[in-house]
């Protein structure tokens, strides 16, 4: 039977891990919007999620626990759309019910999708999120034209788009990679229960490419060096294990499936600066530049498929129960948290055609609350940067830190924050 045609997904490789490391404090979720031009019309945008659910199948579905693996379910119903009332990507029971493991949110101008990880990473998050705000805005009068950075809804689904992107490209005749690897720093800040602050840091890009040129870096390596430079200067002095930071990379372009699932992997970049606090930002940027070209290579992306899936396949790991392998994937979900402070993730440049645009003001990007109180998350509408932390805590020295370093450095960074508890940045 197609995929197409089930009612039900196996969770996608990826996807395995997300069930078993939420808890009532933490969803492995986060949340992608874009900020319009004129305030959201909440019936309007009910009818356009009703458009564009039959267009993904694989994505409007419901979390459901069977008895060897969790897996998704198809739903009958749209998803909760709302107003804004709380704070962002907090646990839900909505994640167990009948309608789908996400929300539709809206406030004023602010349109967003709050996905669980275990449905789809970002990538086809915000070809969920543009399809949705081209249909709004469609709905709205505004004619919005077909677009190869849009999907068509009136077309069928694909079976690329809800096959396990991982399970497709595996090759069992290569090498899988060594999960051996040391442990980071951690920001000692404990994270405060259903507590979740958003900042942003609008930055022009004409003001970043000099820089990064001059120091033949990437703008991902840039910022990446510049997070490790913030969490080194907020970090104990007795701190002599290395700073590491978890940058997600896409598949889809190298491998070339259109997965409208999770089809993405991490890799660690990071570096052990001197404990006298005498490291500087070019020193961080000499060792990692070049890091995240090195990790990830088809080659290296392609050892750590066979590694995932290799391990999913294990007949053992099969057959155990869905309550003995709870323990053990939550164990191994928090030692490899164990494997860096913090998450980067850089979503790159958001395209769609002009008569769109024209009505999109900016792109927002926030992870779910982290269990190390900090994330980073990165995207850019034309020349307009965003650089967006989400602090599950009132201590703000990292994300101060970071946006006067831009500072320091000449770039104009233009700041706002949900709400100024706590140390102003």
């Amino acid at each position: 039977m197609s995929n197409l045609q089930k009612t039900w997904f196996d969770l996608d490789n990826a996807a395995t891990i997300y069930p078993y490391s939420s808890n009532r404090q933490w969803i492995c979720g986060y949340r992608i919007g874009f900020v319009l031009t004129e305030e959201i019309d909440p019936d309007v945008l009910r009818q356009a999620v009703r458009d564009i659910m039959p267009r993904f199948p694989s994505y409007f579905v419901q979390l459901r626990y069977g008895y060897f693996w969790p897996y998704l379910e198809k739903a009958t119903e749209p998803p909760v759309v709302e107003e804004e009332h709380l704070h962002p990507c907090l646990p839900t029971p909505r994640w167990y019910t009948d309608v789908p493991a996400l929300k539709i949110i809206y406030y004023k101008r602010r349109l967003c999708i709050e996905a669980f990880h275990g449905i789809a990473d970002g990538g086809a998050t915000i070809a969920v999120l543009k399809a949705l705000t081209a249909q709004y805005l469609r709905l709205k009068g505004i004619d919005i034209p077909a677009s190869e950075h849009i999907v068509d809804i009136t077309e069928a689904p694909t079976e690329d788009e809800v096959v396990d992107a991982f399970k497709k490209v595996y090759d069992k005749t290569k090498k899988g990679m060594s999960r051996k690897e040391g442990n980071s720093y951690q920001h000692p800040v404990k994270p405060i229960k259903n507590y979740n602050r958003l900042f942003q840091g609008l930055v022009p890009v004409e003001d970043i490419k000099p820089y990064c040129k001059e120091h033949n870096i990437t703008i991902t390596e840039f910022l990446t060096a510049v997070y490790i430079y913030s969490l080194y200067q907020c970090a104990p002095e007795s701190n002599k294990l290395p700073i590491k930071i978890s940058v997600p990379v896409s598949l889809r372009p190298l491998f070339g499936v259109n997965s409208m699932r999770n089809f993405s992997l991490f890799t660690n970049m990071g570096v052990t600066l001197k404990q006298d606090k005498s490291s500087t930002l070019e020193d961080i940027l000499t060792a990692i530049a070049g890091k995240l070209k090195e990790g990830t290579t088809k080659e290296v992306l392609e050892q750590n498929v066979t590694m995932n899936v290799s391990t999913a396949k294990n007949p053992i790991v099969r057959i155990l129960p869905n309550g003995v392998k709870k323990p053990v994937l939550k164990l191994g979900y928090i030692n490899g948290q164990n494997k860096f402070a913090c998450s980067l993730s850089n979503l790159g440049v958001c395209k769609m055609p002009p008569e769109m645009k024209a009505h999109v003001d900016r792109m927002e990007v926030f992870l779910g609350g982290p269990r190390n109180a900090v994330g980073c998350a990165i995207n850019s509408i034309d020349d307009k940067l965003n650089i967006c932390f989400n602090v599950a805590s009132k201590q703000t020295d990292v994300v101060r830190t970071f946006y006067r370093t831009l500072t320091s450095l000449g770039m104009r960074v233009r700041v706002e924050s949900s709400d100024w508890e706590g140390d102003a940045v």
